[in-house]
């Protein structure tokens, strides 16, 4: 153990000033304005377009259901999340800290850590996501249901959007929520075990709030991925075993979606029930300690260690890059 700052507190160094976040969460509230203001001004060109003629009818009713459920709106949608990186990185050197800390403690992303929770969690969230419903349907009276396969006419197209952006999707809220958000939070608190909890409480919240309307199985399913997620990049000093736990619970999730023809569904789900909710939940917490054990036997460096910490010990931890 040495007097390092875990994650959570890691913009807590020698620039550290109480104020300096408040210049970050300004830089987000900016950001936020901005982005509005873009989408406004796109909505009132298009309504003088229309009322020019140079283009036909142009109505709201357009973003349905069946948009956001296409390889465009998908699309949209993946790569409007995916800005959490950006944006989370710019609010950090904001607040003169090094952007990197929002990734881990080593200041850079560990790709092994990444790929190795991804391949663990995916093993682990189809063994039990998947597995565990087939076993009760096979376990019920009358004939066996299936599940019946009707893929979405667009399939292809929102395969590759699934394939390709749903990572940065899954990327940037990590990078927003777990990353900037909780070491804002925690860079208040002085004392390091209010580091932890504080901001895992608020960014799970927020992470939960977030997603819109929804029941409170499928409010609880998001609010215990927050905070499974928040023990993970605490425990490992980063974010890569929350970025690949939530990777590839996405990339299943649409898969399934894409390949049952229920996307729009699963993009605009507002309630689950007890079974599924308690299933996912289930999942997300055994996959998460399957990945926590595997992690913690590479022993990833997870505080940042003060310079004169290095020079007497003669180097960091081990780095698992």
């Amino acid at each position: 153990m040495t007097d390092g700052l875990v994650h959570p507190q890691a913009l807590r160094g020698p620039w550290y000033r109480w104020w300096r976040p408040l210049v970050g969460l300004g830089v987000v509230v900016g950001i936020g304005v901005i982005l509005v203001a873009a989408i406004v001004v796109v909505a009132v060109a298009a309504v003088v377009l229309e009322l020019a003629g140079v283009v036909g009818p142009i109505s709201l009713d357009t973003i349905d259901e069946a948009w956001f459920a296409s390889p465009v709106g998908m699309l949209v949608n993946n790569l409007s999340l995916a800005l959490g990186i950006p944006v989370a990185l710019l609010a950090t050197w904001a607040q003169r800290a090094r952007p990197g800390l929002v990734a881990s403690v080593t200041g850079r992303l560990r790709w092994r850590l990444v790929l190795g929770s991804a391949g663990l969690g995916a093993a682990a969230i189809v063994l039990l996501g998947f597995g565990v419903p087939l076993a009760i349907d096979a376990a019920a009276p009358g004939p066996l249901e299936g599940w019946g396969l009707d893929p979405d006419p667009a399939w292809l197209g929102l395969a590759a959007v699934v394939l390709l952006t749903t990572p940065l999707q899954a990327a940037g809220e990590e990078y927003f929520f777990r990353g900037w958000l909780s070491q804002t939070v925690g860079s208040w608190c002085r004392s390091r075990w209010l580091a932890v909890a504080v901001p895992l409480v608020v960014s799970a919240t927020l992470f939960a709030l977030a997603h819109g309307t929804q029941n409170g199985w499928l409010f609880a399913d998001r609010l215990i991925f927050g905070v499974v997620a928040s023990l993970l990049v605490w425990r490992t000093g980063g974010l890569e075993c929350a970025i690949g736990l939530h990777v590839v619970n996405n990339l299943l999730a649409f898969g399934w979606a894409i390949a049952s023809g229920t996307v729009d569904d699963s993009l605009l789900i507002t309630e689950v029930s007890a079974l599924d909710g308690a299933v996912s939940i289930g999942s997300t917490v055994v996959a998460a300690v399957v990945v926590l054990a595997w992690a913690r036997r590479r022993r990833p460096q997870t505080e940042v260690v003060p310079p004169r910490a290095v020079a007497s010990a003669g180097g960091p931890a081990e780095v698992v890059g």
